[in-house]
């Protein structure tokens, strides 16, 4: 016997009698005397030729490796050995070979209900928008790990409810074994309003403000209440994760499932909200991820997604170590300044510091693979393609030249890593941090080391804004304006009062950012919403303002492509307008900061759609620190 398994716990021990694979015999034995000397232990010649060793961990003192429990980690001992003996854990192989049974018929039935031609007609308290939102029903019915990969704006929440409910009716899931997750700002103003505007589901939300006496009391309590279905915010989850784990729910849906995206599995030391949905749903036969946009930072943003929606890695391997391993490179992006070799790829790190510094990336030839994998499983409906009457929608720049001082600032900045403002002396340790001080000169302030803050005596963004809400945008218009700094919210909260203004950002309670959302959908006299795109991304209809600007821009392609759908969906009457003010230096020789980061989100939008990362490192925005 030379080789065999061992299936113990979520490991695969593979046991090894000192003898060589079949596919490293020929190989091996053609190498000349000296090569099989210097490769003369079976750990170094499998490490040599890259075979089973990305995915093993060798221990030399019992001779046999570790891999991690997963279908593809069995096919690829197969492939290499062949047919091997099982020493223990049939049973579990059996099991294992029962689930993909399952999710090969799940997959071929997913297809089926894409592809049919004849749509099956339900009772619908409130008729379906188009034949995208009947097949997408359709689909959440009868596929039972289902993502909802759809732009914003095109009914995910109606879908889900509604196929929730005839769920329900038909006995598929009993009364109160459904949870929705999904982001705080969307709980009460979407799906609880939707509810009750679609279907006659009865839903108890699981959410107090934090001030509220005895709140995880009152929360279980919320829990003991009879019910359709429960809804809780992502945080909410791991504060009530054990009686959320004990009501064994049979359902669940997690909208923005892109809160997963940096998720790497249960065994990682972050990742608290990914390991208590695992958690939660460890009873749950019934799956449903949605988001409109799934891969904002290339393909490796679906892994932990698609790890929940399968329980356990049949989709895209069984660990995110694997997945980097099977999809992904590892390149070398910098050395210290110390570094023996002497070469330096990436300035400016500090001393002391790892002697490489390297970073995954995702070739461009995986993607196709990935999406291959996960399409089957994946509803998918683009805005425009199934709302013909939406508005257009026109998104430009405005450029503003800096002012004499902003410039001044931006090029020492740029150039010595430091400059002087108001006799204080604002370091940089490293060019990322650069980068946040660039961002801040074209926002016309300057943060230095001690927290304060320095405006700067001319803000050409605010000109810029002034002749756009004072002339150019109707007096009757709402707008939207996203900002990235609570210094920048502030100033635009003081400048633009006088138009009848609220603010959404981390500097309010959730309950008043809800009351805030709530007053400038509904009271006329609040004119302008100011917001920052981490509070309000997501889930939030603004269909009555059809203006929108950016004073700065985030780094995040999610966070851009969200903003934007806040206005650009479904129940939208206006054309649709928005800015993104853009600080230029005098010269316009050498990009911005703000020009090179609108720039990569541009890309990044553009490459999401067919889930396909850019393939190597985008080094845009270093470069342009350097002029």
């Amino acid at each position: 016997m030379r080789v065999s398994i061992t299936v113990w716990q979520d490991q695969i021990i593979l046991h090894w009698d000192n003898v060589l694979p079949p596919a490293l015999e020929a190989r091996f034995s053609a190498l000349d005397d000296a090569s099989k000397a210097k490769w003369n232990s079976v750990s170094e010649v499998l490490t040599h030729w890259h075979l089973l060793t990305p995915y093993t961990r060798y221990n030399e003192k019992r001779n046999c490796f570790f891999l991690n429990f997963s279908a593809q980690n069995l096919f690829r001992i197969h492939g290499q050995f062949g047919q091997v003996p099982v020493r223990t854990g049939q049973e579990r192989i059996d099991a294992l070979k029962e689930k993909l049974v399952t999710f090969r018929k799940m997959r071929e039935q997913a297809i089926t209900v894409k592809e049919a031609s004849d749509i099956e007609e339900l009772g619908y308290r409130v008729p379906p928008r188009g034949d995208y939102q009947k097949r997408g029903v359709l689909f959440l019915l009868y596929v039972r790990r289902a993502a909802l990969f759809m732009d914003c704006g095109l009914g995910k929440t109606y879908m889900a409810l509604v196929s929730t409910e005839i769920h329900i009716q038909r006995g598929v899931i009993e009364r109160g074994k459904t949870l929705i997750v999904g982001k705080l700002m969307t709980l009460e103003t979407g799906w609880l309003a939707d509810a009750e505007k679609f279907t006659g589901l009865r839903i108890v939300m699981l959410w107090l403000p934090s001030s509220t006496y005895k709140r995880t009391e009152k929360l279980l309590k919320l829990l003991e209440t009879e019910a359709d279905a429960y809804l809780i915010n992502h945080e909410g989850v791991p504060v009530l994760q054990d009686a959320l784990t004990q009501k064994a729910f049979q359902k669940i849906i997690l909208d923005e499932s892109t809160i997963l995206k940096g998720f790497h599995g249960e065994r990682a030391q972050t990742g608290k909200i990914g390991k208590a949905l695992l958690q939660v749903a460890h009873r749950a036969d019934w799956r449903v991820i949605m988001t409109g946009s799934p891969a904002p930072n290339g393909a490796h943003d679906l892994w932990g997604q698609l790890y929940f929606l399968d329980g356990e890695g049949l989709l895209l391997e069984p660990s995110y170590h694997d997945f980097q391993k099977t999809y992904m490179l590892e390149v070398d992006i910098g050395r210290r300044k110390d570094s023996p070799s002497g070469e330096r790829m990436l300035p400016g790190l500090k001393r002391g510091g790892p002697p490489d510094r390297k970073m995954w990336v995702m070739p461009k030839e995986s993607g196709p693979l990935i999406s291959k994998i996960v399409n089957p499983y994946a509803f998918r409906a683009e805005l425009r393609e199934h709302l013909k009457d939406l508005p257009p929608i026109t998104i430009g720049t405005r450029r503003v030249t800096m002012s004499s001082e902003q410039a001044t600032h931006y090029k020492a900045m740029r150039d010595e890593l430091s400059t002087l403002i108001d006799n204080e002396l604002i370091a940089v340790e490293m060019r990322l941090t650069a980068i946040m001080k660039l961002r801040q000169i074209t926002g016309g302030f300057l943060i230095d080391q001690e927290q304060n803050v320095h405006p700067l005596a001319a803000n050409p963004k605010f000109d810029a804004l002034d002749a756009l809400l004072g002339e150019e945008i109707a007096a009757h218009s709402k707008v939207v304006i996203y900002a990235q700094y609570v210094y920048e919210i502030n100033a635009l909260e003081l400048r633009y009062k006088k138009y009848g203004l609220c603010t959404v950002f981390g500097g309010n309670s959730g309950q008043t950012n809800l009351a805030n959302v709530k007053a400038f959908i509904n009271d006329p006299s609040i004119r302008i919403c100011v917001l920052h795109p981490k509070s309000a991304a997501h889930g939030i209809t603004f269909t009555h303002a059809h203006y929108m600007i950016f004073y700065s821009i985030s780094y995040s392609a999610e966070d851009d492509y969200q903003c934007v759908k806040r206005i650009e969906r479904g129940g939208q009457k206006n054309a649709m307008f928005v800015y993104y003010l853009l600080a230029t230096l005098p010269t316009g020789k050498v990009p911005s900061i703000d020009e090179v980061i609108y720039r990569v989100l541009q890309e990044k939008n553009k490459n999401q759609r067919d889930l396909v990362d850019q393939g190597s490192v985008n080094t845009s925005i270093l470069k342009t620190i350097r002029g």
